[in-house]
């Protein structure tokens, strides 16, 4: 298992950020080569499950599907648990918290890997923190255009 944990500030209003973290079939959007789709499967008061199909391109271009558990454990926190895939049991934990420069998010990544995939793991670990980064300074400029125009 692998620990990974990295903070951002953010320019964008919490609730905005929170907003758009969580309309799951547009993240795509953020990141088109390596995310190529996702839909939602299940979506209760338990949360809401969603599959995903993620490319990780390298030396050879691997394409796996996973379906992820996402829970909205307070007002600015989601909790992600991979239920499915290579990294099945991996948890993904998102806070965000307002900050006299915006929005403070921190993210905090529980890694398992099955013995197939652990190959990957230093890929795997450097996708995360950079794709997960480029997604929420996405997500911003998202927010940022948003209140703009309202």
């Amino acid at each position: 298992m692998s620990h990974l944990e990295f903070s951002l500030i953010l320019s964008s209003p919490t609730d905005d950020l929170m907003e758009l973290i969580t309309d799951f079939e547009n993240l795509p959007k953020y990141l088109p080569d390596q995310l190529q789709n996702v839909k939602i499967i299940e979506k209760n008061n338990n949360g809401t499950i969603t599959e995903e199909q993620i490319v990780f391109s390298s030396v050879i271009k691997n394409k796996i599907t996973q379906q992820t558990r996402h829970l909205q454990i307070s007002k600015n926190t989601i909790n992600s648990e991979i239920i499915s895939g290579p990294a099945k049991g991996s948890v993904i934990s998102i806070k965000f918290s307002d900050s006299q420069n915006g929005t403070k998010v921190d993210v905090n990544v529980e890694l398992k890997l099955s013995l197939k995939a652990r190959f990957l793991s230093p890929l795997i670990q450097k996708f995360y923190k950079t794709v997960v980064s480029g997604m929420l300074y996405k997500i911003n400029a998202d927010a940022m255009n948003h209140a703009s125009s309202v």
